[in-house]
């Protein structure tokens, strides 16, 4: 009987560590999203998804998404672009434009179109740029 409830307790023990290390920890869903081919520089764009962030400002709407940039199959640099509403035109700036440089976005940029499906926001173009 002794032996019998060592085990039970034994087993609880075990059960309680796996629920713990193994039971509260789900899947990751970080993912590195294909987005778009640059043909001319043989350069693929990786959206991370896990870092997606946007807000509103006194300007408008804004997001912000960390693209991988991987030229000839290896990863070249991780590019932060902040896509904003200035008056009706998205506009963009990255991590590596100088100062305070900004430009329209203009149609179809792959990187720009992910994102707004992912925050579930509508657009519009002219098949120039975004509105």
């Amino acid at each position: 009987m002794k032996r019998v409830k060592k085990l039970g307790k034994a087993l609880a023990v075990f059960l309680l560590i796996y629920l713990i290390l193994f039971g509260c920890a789900g899947p990751s869903k970080a993912a590195d999203v294909w987005v778009d081919h640059w043909a001319s520089e043989n350069v693929d764009l990786y959206v991370m998804d896990d870092i997606l962030a946007s807000g509103t400002d006194s300007h408008g709407p804004w997001f912000a998404v960390a693209v991988k940039r991987v030229q000839n199959g290896k990863l070249d640099k991780v590019v932060t672009w902040r896509f904003f509403k200035d008056d009706a035109v998205w506009q963009y700036y990255t991590s590596t434009m100088a100062g305070s440089r900004r430009t329209g976005v203009l149609v179809p940029n792959k990187i720009f179109e992910y994102g707004m499906k992912q925050l579930g926001w509508s657009y519009s173009s002219d098949g120039m740029h975004y509105y």
